[in-house]
């Protein structure tokens, strides 16, 4: 029991030091307020951005376009997320979607955030859609944003295989699905950045290459 509990003890650095690592990345949105990019891109050793861009066929984050063209500018590969909603067409998503990121500099494929609380197998085809109208438009497969228990429930289909995801949990266990960005939590502190903001960490397997945009 001793040698047990010595074990545990001497591993608890290391746990410590695994939950808090600094973020690969952030995720940003009207939440955090005004950004100093040059502060963030500068005192913080970041890899890339995801910028809140949408939410269905009618919402345009506030901050959108400015945070698309001062991460950009400050030397940040950046990509967009939309909020998925069910209550509208793929199409109508699609195009508020692009028309909010049209001229602005997007590296990195595009995510669908699928909130949890959507009947997904009443409207699957039509999320299929907006999966697909995005990959036409910015030539690569977009990221499925999700929970675990959505991703297992919806996701882990074999048809689903090829896609990117991003797991958002705002915990310190890593995820027991298979991701390529982790959501670890919504409450990083970032320098330049007064409020708190989502942090994430690419799977060791994966380079910001591998979700490149190709168009």
């Amino acid at each position: 029991m001793r040698k047990i509990l010595l074990t545990l003890l001497l591993a608890l650095p290391l746990l410590a030091a695994a939950q808090t690592t600094a973020p690969m990345g952030i995720f940003v949105s009207q939440k955090q307020g005004t950004i100093d990019w040059p502060s963030v891109h500068e005192e913080n050793d970041l890899e890339f951005v995801y910028v809140m861009a949408t939410t269905g066929a009618t919402i345009v984050d506030q901050r959108c376009g400015t945070n698309l063209s001062q991460a950009a500018k400050a030397g940040f590969p950046v990509g967009c997320v939309h909020r998925y909603d069910r209550h509208y067409s793929a199409q109508g998503q699609f195009d508020n979607f692009k028309a909010a990121v049209k001229g602005y500099k997007m590296n990195i494929a595009p995510a669908v955030y699928v909130v949890p609380d959507a009947p997904y197998d009443q409207n699957i085809k039509r999320l299929d859609m907006l999966l697909q109208l995005m990959e036409k438009e910015y030539g690569v497969k977009p990221l499925i944003m999700a929970s675990q228990e959505t991703y297992l429930k919806y996701f882990s289909l074999e048809r689903y295989a090829s896609y990117h995801v991003v797991i958002v949990s705002n915990g310190l266990k890593f995820p027991s699905t298979r991701y390529t960005f982790w959501q670890y939590t919504d409450k990083e502190k970032v320098a330049g950045i007064m409020e708190y903001v989502p942090g994430l960490k690419l799977h060791p397997t994966y380079k910001i290459a591998n979700v490149s945009v190709t168009k």
